[in-house]
C-alpha cells in the first residue's frame, strides 16, 4: 500500500521513493511507488504533474494498492527522486480551498448546498441544489472573501466513519473508516482528500464569474487566487479595447454598446426595406420579359447564380405576383438550388416540373400547389435541370 504523503503535507514537492510495480495505462508506461506526494485525480480535483527521475509525470490515477503514475519515459530501477510541479499544486490548493469557502458561504446565506464540484483548467464550478438569485451570489462571494481576509488557519484531522457520521458529515460509500476532514477554523469543516493551504489568506481572492440554471439548481463559475487575477487582467484589457473602439469611457461602454446596437437595428431595417424594393423592381422587370405560350401561359426559365435559396424563392413569388408569370429559377452558391413558382390558376404541375429537373443536380426536394423547391450538389447539372423543367412545361401546354 502506497503511503500518500500529500495527505499530511500539501506543500511537500520533492521526495524519494521506491518503485514497487511497473504497469501500463492506455498504452503508456506507469509505475506505483511505495510513497508519493503526487495527488491522483479525484473528488473534483485534477492530478498533479511533475517528474519521477528523468520521466515526466503526465497523469496520476487513483488505484489500489496505490496511485498509478503515468509517465512519458523510462523510470530507473531502485529509489528515484520525485518532484511535484509547484505552480500546479499551488493553483489547486487555491482553487480547491476557495471552493470549500464559497460552498460554505452559500449554505450560510441561501441554505444552498453543493452537490457537485469540478476544478477545470481555467475556471471552477460548483452545482448548488437550489436556485439562488444575484443578491445571494454577491452575498456569498463577499462572505467567502471576508473569511479569506481573516487568514483563518486551515487544519486537517482524521475521524472514524462513526465519528464522522456523528458530526453530521455526509460520506461517500467508499470512504472507509479513516475519514480525512479539512476545516477553516470557526467557519467550515468537511471531509476531503484534496490539497489545501495552511490558512485561508493563501486563497488570495474568490471571484464569481457567472451563474446559470442547472438541473433545478444553480451552477456557479468562479476562480481563485492567481486565476482570478489573470481573469481580471484579461477582462480589463478587453474592456479597455472595447472602450477605445466605442470612443467611450470604460464605465460607459454598456450604454455606448447599446447605442451602436440600436443604430445597427435601424440600418438593418433600412437595408431590408431597400432590398425588398430592389427585389420588387427586379421581379417586375423579369415579368415583363416572360414570353407567352400559345395557350397564353407566361413562363420564364432563368439562372440567378450567387443567390441563396431563400432569396430565390422570395424573388420567384414576387415575379408570380407581379405579372402572372411562372418562374422556373435556378441558382448556386456552392450547391445547386431550384425554385419553381407559378401564379394561381396557371395550370402547371409545378411539383412534376421539379421532379423532372432534380435528377440532373443529384438532389431532392418537393412541393405542393403552386410552389416547389429542391436542390443538390451537382452544380454542373443546373442548366440541364432547368432545360428539363422548361421542356416539361412546354409539353404540358402542348
Amino acid at each position: 500500500m502506497t503511503r500518500r504523503l500529500y495527505r499530511d503535507d500539501a506543500y511537500l514537492l520533492e521526495f524519494e521513493a521506491q518503485v514497487v510495480a511497473r504497469l501500463e495505462h492506455e498504452g503508456r508506461p506507469a509505475v506505483i511507488l511505495d510513497r508519493t506526494a503526487f495527488y491522483p485525480e479525484g473528488g473534483g480535483q485534477p492530478w498533479d504533474t511533475g517528474a519521477i527521475g528523468p520521466a515526466r509525470v503526465i497523469a496520476v490515477i487513483d488505484a489500489e494498492p496505490g496511485p498509478l503514475h503515468v509517465v512519458d519515459g523510462d523510470v530507473p530501477e531502485g529509489r528515484v527522486r520525485c518532484r511535484v510541479d509547484a505552480t500546479r499544486r499551488e493553483d489547486h490548493r487555491q482553487q480547491h480551498h476557495g471552493q470549500h469557502l464559497l460552498s460554505r458561504a452559500f449554505v450560510e446565506v441561501a441554505r444552498a448546498r453543493t452537490v457537485a464540484f469540478h476544478l477545470g483548467a481555467e475556471e471552477v464550478t460548483i452545482d448548488l441544489d437550489r436556485a439562488v438569485d444575484d443578491a445571494a451570489v454577491t452575498h456569498a462571494e463577499d462572505l467567502a472573501n471576508e473569511v479569506v481576509a481573516r487568514a483563518l488557519p486551515v487544519a486537517t484531522r482524521s475521524l472514524s466513519a462513526a465519528e464522522a457520521a456523528a458530526h453530521g458529515f455526509k460520506l461517500p460509500q467508499d470512504a472507509g473508516d479513516d475519514v480525512r476532514v479539512v476545516g477553516a477554523a470557526g467557519f467550515d469543516e468537511q471531509p476531503c482528500s484534496g490539497t489545501h493551504p495552511r490558512n485561508t489568506a493563501e486563497v488570495g481572492v474568490i471571484r464569481v464569474l457567472g451563474t446559470e440554471r442547472y438541473k433545478g439548481g444553480t451552477r456557479v463559475r468562479f476562480a481563485c487566487g492567481r486565476r482570478a487575477l489573470q481573469r481580471w487582467r484579461d477582462q480589463s484589457r478587453a474592456l479597455a479595447e472595447l472602450a477605445r473602439t466605442l470612443s467611450a469611457p470604460e464605465l460607459d461602454t454598456p450604454a455606448a454598446a447599446q447605442r451602436v446596437q440600436d443604430r445597427v437595428r435601424e440600418l438593418e431595417r433600412a437595408l431590408a426595406d431597400a432590398r425588398g424594393a430592389l427585389l420588387g423592381h427586379e421581379a417586375r422587370a423579369l415579368a415583363s420579359e416572360a414570353p407567352a405560350t400559345a395557350e397564353g401561359r407566361r413562363v420564364l426559365c432563368r439562372r440567378f447564380d450567387g443567390r441563396e435559396a431563400a432569396e430565390l424563392r422570395e424573388l420567384a413569388l414576387l415575379v408570380a405576383a407581379a405579372g402572372a408569370v411562372a418562374l422556373l429559377g435556378g441558382a448556386h452558391d456552392g450547391r445547386a438550388h431550384l425554385v419553381f413558382v407559378q401564379p394561381r390558376g396557371s395550370g402547371l404541375d409545378v411539383p412534376a416540373l421539379l421532379k423532372a429537373a432534380l435528377p440532373h443536380v443529384g438532389g431532392r426536394g418537393g412541393g405542393r400547389g403552386d410552389v416547389a423547391q429542391g436542390g443538390g450538389d451537382a452544380v454542373s447539372g443546373l442548366d440541364a435541370a432547368l432545360a428539363a423543367a422548361s421542356d416539361a412545361a412546354g409539353r404540358a401546354g402542348a
